[in-house]
């Protein structure tokens, strides 16, 4: 990708380029920090950095596409969701695991609601069914694990939490709220709407990508070191 020539006029090179440096560096940095962290705290730690460096990938793939053919592929972008989202969510059930036993159910239900919310997504873009139905399942997959998040098990243990964890989870919680509700909305524009992939939602999904997966694994990452020292 970098043996291409782009300008900065060329947003969508631009933004792949950023974000993958920016997930790469991200994972590094994680997977650095398994050195200084508590042992309980390597396995989420470890677990955004494996989502980070996932991500990074994708975008290789991405990049790769579209300065070849000035195209892009939502087949692309779901490869790495479906790594992604599901990492994403399972570094929250062993963040919070850190404090306390928390009941493995938790895990394996809000792992499969995060694969169904981007599989509901793929069918839908790939027009197995509807993509309105593809959306609206997929927030309902969403929603579960915001439910699971604000009202589930595992809000008792980190209401119990030094201040760091329960700061930490708090941003977390609000990225997953505030930050994935982009996702349906852009696949609403993207596919039902019949936008496509064009420059501006390819940047805005780019864009919320770096808040919505480097952010998370920062925090992860901070308050891992915090409760080191």
């Amino acid at each position: 990708m970098f043996g291409a020539l782009f300008t900065s006029q060329d947003v969508v090179s631009s933004a792949y380029a950023g974000v993958l440096v920016a997930t790469f560096s991200t994972a590094i940095l994680c997977f650095l920090g398994l050195s200084w962290v508590n042992e309980k705290w390597r396995v989420p730690v470890a677990m955004v950095g494996v989502a980070a460096l996932a991500s990074s990938l994708h975008y290789v793939g991405a990049a790769s596409l579209w300065l070849t053919l000035q195209k892009a592929s939502g087949g692309v972008r779901f490869s790495g969701w479906f790594t992604v989202h599901p990492l994403q969510v399972a570094a929250v059930y062993f963040y919070v695991s850190t404090l306390g036993k928390v009941p493995v159910g938790v895990f394996w239900r809000m792992s499969a609601a995060a694969l169904l919310m981007v599989f509901s997504r793929y069918l839908g873009d790939a027009g197995f069914f509807n993509p309105t139905f593809g959306v609206l399942l997929s927030i309902g997959f969403w929603l579960y694990i915001l439910g699971e998040m604000y009202f589930g098990a595992m809000t008792g243990l980190v209401r119990k939490a030094s201040r760091p964890v329960r700061f930490g989870y708090f941003w977390i919680r609000l990225i997953f709220t505030i930050g994935w509700a982009i996702y349906p909305i852009l696949h609403f524009v993207d596919v039902v709407i019949g936008a496509g992939q064009a420059s501006g939602v390819i940047a805005l999904y780019t864009l919320f990508d770096l808040v919505n997966l480097i952010t998370p694994s920062l925090i992860v990452l901070a308050v891992a070191g915090q409760e080191r020292y």
